[in-house]
Protein backbone atom coordinates (compact mmCIF):
# COMPACT_ATOMS: atom_id res chain seq x y z
CA UNK A 1 0.00 0.00 0.00
CA UNK A 2 2.87 2.63 0.63
CA UNK A 3 4.20 1.73 -2.28
CA UNK A 4 1.16 2.32 -4.18
CA UNK A 5 0.91 5.46 -2.89
CA UNK A 6 4.02 6.71 -3.50
CA UNK A 7 3.57 5.36 -7.49
CA UNK A 8 -0.18 7.35 -7.64
CA UNK A 9 1.76 10.54 -6.70
CA UNK A 10 5.26 10.54 -8.75
CA UNK A 11 2.90 9.69 -11.77
CA UNK A 12 -0.10 12.11 -11.25
CA UNK A 13 2.85 15.07 -10.52
CA UNK A 14 4.61 13.79 -13.91
CA UNK A 15 1.34 14.03 -15.30
CA UNK A 16 0.71 17.24 -14.27
CA UNK A 17 3.75 18.71 -14.96
CA UNK A 18 4.04 17.70 -19.05
CA UNK A 19 0.32 18.98 -19.26
CA UNK A 20 -1.54 15.53 -19.87
CA UNK A 21 -4.09 16.62 -18.49
CA UNK A 22 -4.39 19.66 -20.21
CA UNK A 23 -3.74 18.29 -23.74
CA UNK A 24 -7.22 15.60 -22.75
CA UNK A 25 -9.59 17.98 -20.97
CA UNK A 26 -8.63 21.78 -22.13
CA UNK A 27 -11.84 21.80 -24.52
CA UNK A 28 -13.42 19.05 -22.56
CA UNK A 29 -13.27 19.96 -18.37
CA UNK A 30 -16.76 17.27 -18.18
CA UNK A 31 -13.55 14.32 -18.78
CA UNK A 32 -11.54 15.76 -15.93
CA UNK A 33 -13.08 13.15 -13.45
CA UNK A 34 -13.20 10.36 -15.20
CA UNK A 35 -9.94 10.89 -16.71
CA UNK A 36 -7.87 10.73 -13.04
CA UNK A 37 -10.48 7.97 -11.75
CA UNK A 38 -9.56 6.00 -14.79
CA UNK A 39 -5.64 7.04 -14.42
CA UNK A 40 -5.72 5.71 -10.49
CA UNK A 41 -7.68 2.71 -11.61
CA UNK A 42 -4.85 1.76 -14.07
CA UNK A 43 -2.03 3.04 -12.13
CA UNK A 44 -3.75 0.59 -8.64
CA UNK A 45 -3.71 -1.93 -11.26
CA UNK A 46 -0.25 -1.97 -12.48
CA UNK A 47 1.50 -1.61 -9.07
CA UNK A 48 -0.56 -5.05 -7.68
CA UNK A 49 0.84 -6.35 -10.59
CA UNK A 50 4.24 -5.92 -10.17
CA UNK A 51 4.78 -6.15 -6.71
CA UNK A 52 4.44 -9.34 -5.00
CA UNK A 53 1.16 -10.33 -3.56
CA UNK A 54 0.54 -8.99 0.31
CA UNK A 55 -1.33 -10.98 2.81
CA UNK A 56 -5.12 -10.72 2.65
CA UNK A 57 -5.86 -7.98 5.51
CA UNK A 58 -8.19 -9.13 7.50
CA UNK A 59 -10.66 -5.76 8.32
CA UNK A 60 -12.11 -6.62 11.63
CA UNK A 61 -10.60 -7.11 15.45
CA UNK A 62 -9.56 -10.34 16.42
CA UNK A 63 -7.73 -12.09 19.13
CA UNK A 64 -6.04 -15.37 17.74
CA UNK A 65 -3.50 -14.98 15.18
CA UNK A 66 -2.24 -18.61 13.54
CA UNK A 67 0.80 -19.12 11.28
CA UNK A 68 2.17 -21.59 9.96
CA UNK A 69 2.87 -23.63 6.63
CA UNK A 70 0.31 -23.58 3.66
CA UNK A 71 -0.64 -27.62 3.92
CA UNK A 72 -1.84 -27.38 7.27
CA UNK A 73 -4.49 -24.92 6.48
CA UNK A 74 -7.19 -27.83 5.70
CA UNK A 75 -6.06 -29.76 8.93
CA UNK A 76 -6.91 -26.42 11.06
CA UNK A 77 -10.15 -25.29 9.74
CA UNK A 78 -12.03 -27.46 12.00
CA UNK A 79 -9.83 -25.80 14.91
CA UNK A 80 -10.38 -22.53 13.78
CA UNK A 81 -14.26 -23.29 13.37
CA UNK A 82 -13.82 -24.52 17.06
CA UNK A 83 -12.34 -21.49 18.56
CA UNK A 84 -15.34 -19.46 16.65
CA UNK A 85 -18.07 -21.61 18.68
CA UNK A 86 -15.84 -20.86 22.14
CA UNK A 87 -16.52 -16.91 21.17
CA UNK A 88 -12.57 -16.86 20.05
CA UNK A 89 -12.10 -15.01 16.65
CA UNK A 90 -8.53 -16.93 14.74
CA UNK A 91 -6.94 -16.52 11.73
CA UNK A 92 -4.86 -18.55 9.64
CA UNK A 93 -1.74 -16.96 7.37
CA UNK A 94 0.30 -19.53 6.02
CA UNK A 95 4.47 -18.62 6.00
CA UNK A 96 4.67 -18.97 2.22
CA UNK A 97 2.48 -15.90 1.85
CA UNK A 98 3.91 -13.86 4.68
CA UNK A 99 7.28 -14.80 3.24
CA UNK A 100 6.45 -13.43 -0.20
CA UNK A 101 4.84 -10.02 0.91
CA UNK A 102 8.09 -9.14 2.60
CA UNK A 103 11.58 -8.03 0.85
CA UNK A 104 14.64 -10.04 2.55
CA UNK A 105 16.41 -13.01 3.38
CA UNK A 106 15.71 -13.35 7.71
CA UNK A 107 11.36 -15.11 7.63
CA UNK A 108 12.09 -15.02 11.53
CA UNK A 109 12.14 -11.21 11.14
CA UNK A 110 9.30 -11.08 8.76
CA UNK A 111 6.90 -12.89 10.62
CA UNK A 112 7.67 -10.66 13.40
CA UNK A 113 6.91 -7.27 10.65
CA UNK A 114 3.91 -9.43 10.67
CA UNK A 115 2.80 -9.97 13.68
CA UNK A 116 3.51 -6.29 15.10
CA UNK A 117 1.12 -4.88 12.09
CA UNK A 118 -1.47 -7.75 12.80
CA UNK A 119 -1.03 -6.50 16.51
CA UNK A 120 -1.47 -2.88 15.81
CA UNK A 121 -4.47 -2.97 13.91
CA UNK A 122 -6.53 -6.07 15.05
CA UNK A 123 -5.73 -6.05 18.56
CA UNK A 124 -4.38 -9.90 18.64
CA UNK A 125 -4.18 -11.19 22.64
CA UNK A 126 -3.00 -14.95 21.06
CA UNK A 127 -0.32 -16.07 18.75
CA UNK A 128 -0.18 -20.05 18.00
CA UNK A 129 2.96 -21.18 15.66
CA UNK A 130 2.34 -24.29 14.13
CA UNK A 131 5.06 -26.14 13.24
CA UNK A 132 8.63 -26.94 14.10
CA UNK A 133 11.31 -24.61 13.77
CA UNK A 134 12.14 -25.98 10.16
CA UNK A 135 8.76 -24.77 9.51
CA UNK A 136 8.34 -21.84 11.14
CA UNK A 137 11.68 -20.07 12.43
CA UNK A 138 12.19 -18.95 16.21
CA UNK A 139 14.28 -16.48 16.69
CA UNK A 140 17.93 -16.90 18.56
CA UNK A 141 19.19 -14.30 20.39
CA UNK A 142 22.82 -13.33 22.53
CA UNK A 143 21.96 -14.00 25.89
CA UNK A 144 24.64 -15.54 27.43
CA UNK A 145 24.27 -18.39 30.46
CA UNK A 146 27.30 -19.51 31.32
CA UNK A 147 25.67 -23.02 32.50
CA UNK A 148 28.32 -24.20 34.69
CA UNK A 149 30.45 -24.74 31.04
CA UNK A 150 28.39 -27.68 30.14
CA UNK A 151 27.40 -26.05 27.43
CA UNK A 152 27.61 -22.50 26.47
CA UNK A 153 24.68 -21.42 24.88
CA UNK A 154 25.15 -17.81 23.99
CA UNK A 155 22.48 -17.74 21.79
CA UNK A 156 18.72 -18.39 22.93
CA UNK A 157 15.47 -19.74 21.03
CA UNK A 158 13.03 -17.59 22.14
CA UNK A 159 9.22 -17.47 20.62
CA UNK A 160 8.40 -14.46 22.86
CA UNK A 161 10.47 -12.36 20.06
CA UNK A 162 6.73 -12.57 18.46
CA UNK A 163 5.62 -11.14 21.59
CA UNK A 164 7.23 -7.79 21.44
CA UNK A 165 6.11 -5.56 18.77
CA UNK A 166 9.14 -3.21 19.47
CA UNK A 167 11.78 -5.76 20.43
CA UNK A 168 15.78 -4.16 21.11
CA UNK A 169 18.43 -6.86 21.17
CA UNK A 170 19.98 -4.01 23.64
CA UNK A 171 17.54 -3.90 26.13
CA UNK A 172 17.85 -8.19 26.67
CA UNK A 173 18.96 -8.84 30.23
CA UNK A 174 17.75 -5.36 31.68
CA UNK A 175 14.95 -4.30 34.05
CA UNK A 176 11.63 -4.61 31.73
CA UNK A 177 13.64 -5.20 28.64
CA UNK A 178 11.34 -6.45 25.87
CA UNK A 179 8.05 -7.31 28.08
CA UNK A 180 6.32 -9.25 26.11
CA UNK A 181 2.69 -8.07 24.61
CA UNK A 182 1.09 -10.98 23.09
CA UNK A 183 0.36 -14.36 24.56
CA UNK A 184 2.39 -16.85 22.00
CA UNK A 185 2.05 -20.55 21.83
CA UNK A 186 3.29 -23.22 19.40
CA UNK A 187 2.44 -26.82 18.24
CA UNK A 188 5.82 -28.40 17.06
CA UNK A 189 4.23 -30.67 14.96
CA UNK A 190 6.11 -32.27 12.05
CA UNK A 191 3.03 -33.27 9.89
CA UNK A 192 -0.13 -33.30 9.04
CA UNK A 193 -0.81 -36.67 10.54
CA UNK A 194 0.86 -35.71 14.20
CA UNK A 195 -1.00 -32.00 13.53
CA UNK A 196 -4.76 -33.98 13.53
CA UNK A 197 -3.66 -35.91 16.17
CA UNK A 198 -2.79 -32.89 18.45
CA UNK A 199 -5.80 -30.83 17.45
CA UNK A 200 -8.39 -33.87 18.51
CA UNK A 201 -6.74 -33.84 21.93
CA UNK A 202 -6.99 -30.12 23.09
CA UNK A 203 -10.49 -30.08 21.21
CA UNK A 204 -11.89 -32.61 23.38
CA UNK A 205 -9.71 -31.37 26.84
CA UNK A 206 -11.22 -28.05 25.98
CA UNK A 207 -14.59 -28.85 25.41
CA UNK A 208 -14.82 -30.90 28.40
CA UNK A 209 -12.11 -30.60 30.70
CA UNK A 210 -12.10 -33.23 33.12
CA UNK A 211 -12.14 -32.86 37.20
CA UNK A 212 -9.33 -34.48 38.51
CA UNK A 213 -6.07 -34.31 41.08
CA UNK A 214 -3.60 -31.74 40.98
CA UNK A 215 -0.51 -33.99 40.32
CA UNK A 216 2.87 -32.42 41.29
CA UNK A 217 5.80 -35.20 41.69
CA UNK A 218 9.66 -35.29 41.16
CA UNK A 219 12.44 -34.59 43.40
CA UNK A 220 11.30 -31.47 46.16
CA UNK A 221 12.45 -29.81 48.27
CA UNK A 222 11.75 -28.51 51.74
CA UNK A 223 11.27 -24.67 50.82
CA UNK A 224 7.75 -24.01 49.39
CA UNK A 225 6.41 -20.52 48.30
CA UNK A 226 2.79 -20.73 49.16
CA UNK A 227 -0.01 -20.30 46.52
CA UNK A 228 -3.56 -21.05 45.36
CA UNK A 229 -5.65 -22.82 47.77
CA UNK A 230 -6.14 -25.84 45.94
CA UNK A 231 -5.82 -29.40 46.94
CA UNK A 232 -2.91 -31.38 45.58
CA UNK A 233 -1.53 -34.76 45.44
CA UNK A 234 2.44 -35.05 46.14
CA UNK A 235 5.21 -38.08 45.13
CA UNK A 236 8.51 -37.55 46.57
CA UNK A 237 10.52 -39.52 43.52
CA UNK A 238 13.64 -39.73 45.65
CA UNK A 239 15.39 -42.14 43.10
CA UNK A 240 12.07 -44.65 43.64
CA UNK A 241 9.67 -43.25 41.21
CA UNK A 242 10.21 -44.99 38.28
CA UNK A 243 9.30 -44.30 34.82
CA UNK A 244 6.78 -47.43 34.51
CA UNK A 245 4.46 -46.63 37.26
CA UNK A 246 4.52 -43.09 36.28
CA UNK A 247 3.45 -43.49 32.92
CA UNK A 248 1.21 -46.11 33.47
CA UNK A 249 -1.02 -45.29 36.64
CA UNK A 250 0.38 -41.63 37.83
CA UNK A 251 -1.61 -39.61 35.41
CA UNK A 252 -4.86 -41.61 35.74
CA UNK A 253 -7.84 -38.99 37.19
CA UNK A 254 -5.03 -35.93 36.87
CA UNK A 255 -6.49 -32.56 35.68
CA UNK A 256 -3.11 -30.46 36.20
CA UNK A 257 0.38 -31.78 37.00
CA UNK A 258 3.81 -29.98 37.60
CA UNK A 259 7.19 -31.91 37.95
CA UNK A 260 10.20 -30.71 39.47
CA UNK A 261 13.12 -32.40 38.60
CA UNK A 262 16.82 -32.67 36.46
CA UNK A 263 15.66 -32.60 32.79
CA UNK A 264 17.58 -33.44 29.39
CA UNK A 265 15.64 -32.63 26.09
CA UNK A 266 14.30 -36.47 25.84
CA UNK A 267 13.54 -37.08 29.76
CA UNK A 268 13.42 -35.88 33.51
CA UNK A 269 15.64 -37.27 35.69
CA UNK A 270 15.73 -38.27 39.21
CA UNK A 271 18.54 -39.61 41.74
CA UNK A 272 18.98 -42.44 44.02
CA UNK A 273 20.69 -42.29 47.47
CA UNK A 274 23.21 -44.42 46.40
CA UNK A 275 23.91 -41.61 43.59
CA UNK A 276 22.60 -43.36 40.61
CA UNK A 277 20.84 -41.43 38.42
CA UNK A 278 17.27 -43.03 36.73
CA UNK A 279 14.82 -41.30 34.67
CA UNK A 280 11.57 -40.46 35.70
CA UNK A 281 10.16 -39.62 32.52
CA UNK A 282 10.90 -40.51 28.75
CA UNK A 283 9.75 -40.16 25.53
CA UNK A 284 9.16 -43.67 24.90
CA UNK A 285 6.96 -43.62 28.33
CA UNK A 286 5.08 -41.49 26.75
CA UNK A 287 2.83 -43.49 24.71
CA UNK A 288 2.06 -45.82 27.98
CA UNK A 289 0.26 -42.39 28.87
CA UNK A 290 -2.92 -43.87 28.89
CA UNK A 291 -5.39 -40.68 30.79
CA UNK A 292 -5.76 -37.09 29.30
CA UNK A 293 -5.51 -33.96 31.15
CA UNK A 294 -5.15 -30.28 30.80
CA UNK A 295 -1.84 -28.75 31.77
CA UNK A 296 1.37 -30.13 32.81
CA UNK A 297 4.15 -27.89 33.43
CA UNK A 298 7.45 -29.18 33.49
CA UNK A 299 10.18 -27.75 35.73
CA UNK A 300 13.19 -29.31 34.60
CA UNK A 301 16.25 -28.29 31.88
CA UNK A 302 15.61 -28.41 28.56
CA UNK A 303 12.69 -30.34 28.28
CA UNK A 304 11.29 -28.09 25.81
CA UNK A 305 14.08 -27.88 23.49
CA UNK A 306 13.48 -28.50 19.85
CA UNK A 307 17.01 -27.69 18.58
CA UNK A 308 19.33 -30.21 20.88
CA UNK A 309 18.32 -33.94 20.00
CA UNK A 310 16.29 -35.90 17.75
CA UNK A 311 13.00 -35.61 20.18
CA UNK A 312 11.82 -33.10 23.06
CA UNK A 313 9.87 -34.71 26.03
CA UNK A 314 7.73 -31.89 25.96
CA UNK A 315 6.80 -32.43 22.05
CA UNK A 316 6.73 -35.73 22.79
CA UNK A 317 3.93 -35.30 25.28
CA UNK A 318 1.78 -32.60 23.05
CA UNK A 319 1.79 -34.47 19.99
CA UNK A 320 0.89 -37.98 21.89
CA UNK A 321 -2.82 -39.11 21.70
CA UNK A 322 -3.60 -38.64 25.30
CA UNK A 323 -1.13 -36.61 28.13
CA UNK A 324 -1.81 -33.14 28.41
CA UNK A 325 -3.07 -30.94 25.97
CA UNK A 326 -1.38 -28.47 26.87
CA UNK A 327 2.68 -28.43 28.04
CA UNK A 328 4.68 -25.64 29.78
CA UNK A 329 8.77 -26.11 29.84
CA UNK A 330 12.09 -24.42 29.22
CA UNK A 331 14.46 -24.87 26.21
CA UNK A 332 17.87 -24.38 28.23
CA UNK A 333 18.61 -24.54 31.61
CA UNK A 334 15.70 -23.61 34.84
CA UNK A 335 16.75 -22.45 38.13
CA UNK A 336 15.80 -21.21 41.28
CA UNK A 337 14.40 -18.30 42.57
CA UNK A 338 12.46 -17.58 39.43
CA UNK A 339 8.57 -16.84 40.15
CA UNK A 340 6.82 -17.41 36.53
CA UNK A 341 5.17 -20.14 37.35
CA UNK A 342 3.75 -19.71 40.80
CA UNK A 343 2.29 -16.57 39.24
CA UNK A 344 1.08 -18.14 36.46
CA UNK A 345 -0.70 -20.72 38.62
CA UNK A 346 -2.03 -18.11 40.88
CA UNK A 347 -3.50 -16.00 37.85
CA UNK A 348 -5.00 -19.15 35.93
CA UNK A 349 -6.90 -20.34 38.98
CA UNK A 350 -8.48 -16.54 39.11
CA UNK A 351 -8.86 -16.17 35.63
CA UNK A 352 -9.00 -19.48 33.70
CA UNK A 353 -7.16 -17.96 30.86
CA UNK A 354 -3.93 -19.89 30.06
CA UNK A 355 -2.61 -17.37 27.83
CA UNK A 356 -3.16 -14.40 29.28
CA UNK A 357 -2.08 -15.92 33.25
CA UNK A 358 1.49 -16.88 31.70
CA UNK A 359 2.03 -13.27 30.04
CA UNK A 360 1.14 -11.52 33.04
CA UNK A 361 3.56 -13.93 34.86
CA UNK A 362 6.12 -13.40 32.13
CA UNK A 363 5.32 -9.14 32.58
CA UNK A 364 5.71 -9.75 36.59
CA UNK A 365 9.29 -11.42 36.16
CA UNK A 366 10.60 -9.06 34.15
CA UNK A 367 9.72 -5.64 35.63
CA UNK A 368 11.04 -7.68 39.09
CA UNK A 369 13.69 -5.00 40.24
CA UNK A 370 14.62 -7.09 42.42
CA UNK A 371 15.62 -9.09 39.77
CA UNK A 372 16.65 -7.13 37.61
CA UNK A 373 18.94 -3.69 36.98
CA UNK A 374 18.13 -1.34 34.59
CA UNK A 375 21.77 -0.67 33.63
CA UNK A 376 23.56 -4.29 33.53
CA UNK A 377 22.42 -6.86 31.96
CA UNK A 378 21.01 -9.83 34.18
CA UNK A 379 21.46 -12.62 31.67
CA UNK A 380 21.01 -15.68 33.55
CA UNK A 381 17.58 -14.59 34.99
CA UNK A 382 16.43 -13.02 31.97
CA UNK A 383 17.02 -16.44 30.14
CA UNK A 384 14.38 -18.12 32.37
CA UNK A 385 11.93 -15.80 30.55
CA UNK A 386 13.23 -16.13 27.09
CA UNK A 387 13.26 -19.99 26.92
CA UNK A 388 10.07 -20.85 28.73
CA UNK A 389 8.21 -22.39 25.79
CA UNK A 390 4.54 -22.89 25.81
CA UNK A 391 3.03 -25.77 23.97
CA UNK A 392 -0.92 -26.03 23.49
CA UNK A 393 -3.29 -23.46 22.79
CA UNK A 394 -2.45 -19.96 24.63
CA UNK A 395 -6.20 -19.20 23.42
CA UNK A 396 -8.04 -21.95 25.75
CA UNK A 397 -10.23 -19.75 28.40
CA UNK A 398 -11.33 -22.61 30.99
CA UNK A 399 -14.73 -21.82 32.94
CA UNK A 400 -13.19 -21.49 37.29
CA UNK A 401 -10.85 -23.89 36.20
CA UNK A 402 -10.74 -24.62 40.51
CA UNK A 403 -13.68 -26.24 40.03
CA UNK A 404 -11.87 -29.09 38.04
CA UNK A 405 -9.57 -29.54 41.11
CA UNK A 406 -9.99 -32.49 43.12
CA UNK A 407 -8.75 -34.42 46.03
CA UNK A 408 -9.03 -37.68 44.26
CA UNK A 409 -11.17 -38.20 41.19
CA UNK A 410 -10.61 -42.12 40.90
CA UNK A 411 -11.19 -43.05 44.82
CA UNK A 412 -12.62 -42.00 48.10
CA UNK A 413 -10.88 -38.64 48.61
CA UNK A 414 -8.73 -39.62 52.04
CA UNK A 415 -8.34 -37.93 55.41
CA UNK A 416 -6.05 -34.82 55.98
CA UNK A 417 -2.56 -35.98 57.06
CA UNK A 418 -0.37 -34.20 59.38
CA UNK A 419 1.32 -31.20 58.68
CA UNK A 420 4.52 -32.01 57.28
CA UNK A 421 4.08 -35.56 56.13
CA UNK A 422 5.03 -36.26 52.85
CA UNK A 423 4.74 -38.88 50.02
CA UNK A 424 7.15 -41.13 49.08
CA UNK A 425 6.67 -43.97 46.50
CA UNK A 426 9.13 -46.47 48.00
CA UNK A 427 10.83 -49.59 46.45
CA UNK A 428 8.36 -52.24 48.43
CA UNK A 429 5.10 -50.46 45.97
CA UNK A 430 3.68 -48.64 49.02
CA UNK A 431 0.64 -47.25 47.84
CA UNK A 432 1.46 -43.54 48.57
CA UNK A 433 -1.12 -41.33 50.88
CA UNK A 434 -2.58 -38.15 48.73
CA UNK A 435 -2.23 -34.35 50.80
CA UNK A 436 -5.05 -32.38 51.16
CA UNK A 437 -3.00 -28.83 51.57
CA UNK A 438 -2.39 -25.91 50.39
CA UNK A 439 -0.81 -26.12 46.70
CA UNK A 440 3.01 -25.37 47.04
CA UNK A 441 4.74 -24.23 44.25
CA UNK A 442 8.65 -25.21 45.26
CA UNK A 443 11.53 -22.86 45.16
CA UNK A 444 13.53 -25.48 43.99
CA UNK A 445 17.18 -25.21 42.68
CA UNK A 446 17.53 -27.34 40.00
CA UNK A 447 20.13 -28.62 38.49
CA UNK A 448 21.54 -29.09 34.30
CA UNK A 449 21.81 -32.63 33.33
CA UNK A 450 23.34 -35.39 35.11
CA UNK A 451 23.30 -33.12 38.54
CA UNK A 452 25.73 -30.51 37.77
CA UNK A 453 24.55 -27.39 39.64
CA UNK A 454 23.93 -24.05 37.48
CA UNK A 455 25.81 -21.29 39.57
CA UNK A 456 22.94 -19.09 40.87
CA UNK A 457 24.57 -15.47 40.02
CA UNK A 458 23.02 -13.03 42.91
CA UNK A 459 21.30 -9.75 41.44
Amino acid sequence: MRIHKLFLSVVSKQCTQTGVFSIFTQKHWCLRIPFVLITNFLITFAVFAITPARCTAVPEAYELLIIGPESYRPTLRRFIDFKSGQGIVAHYFSVESINESLQGSDLAWKLHEFVSEEFERSGIKYLLLVGTYERVPTKYVYSPSYEVELADFNYKPTDWYYAVPDWEDSKIGLLGGNIPKIAVGRLPVRDEEELERTLSKMIKAEAHPEAGSFLLFGDLSDEAEPVPNVPYICYVANGNLTSKLLSKTLFDGVAYAMSYSHGTASALWTKTNDGEWKTLLTCRDVEDIEATYSIQFLIACFTGALDLANESLARALISSSAGPALVIASSRTEGSGETISSNFWAAFFNTGDIGRSFLDALQLYVSDQSIFSVREPRFLQYNFYLTKVVYGDVSWRMEDPRKNVVVNSTSTPPSLPESGETNTLGKDGATPVDQLVALPLLAVFLCCAFGIKLMNHKP
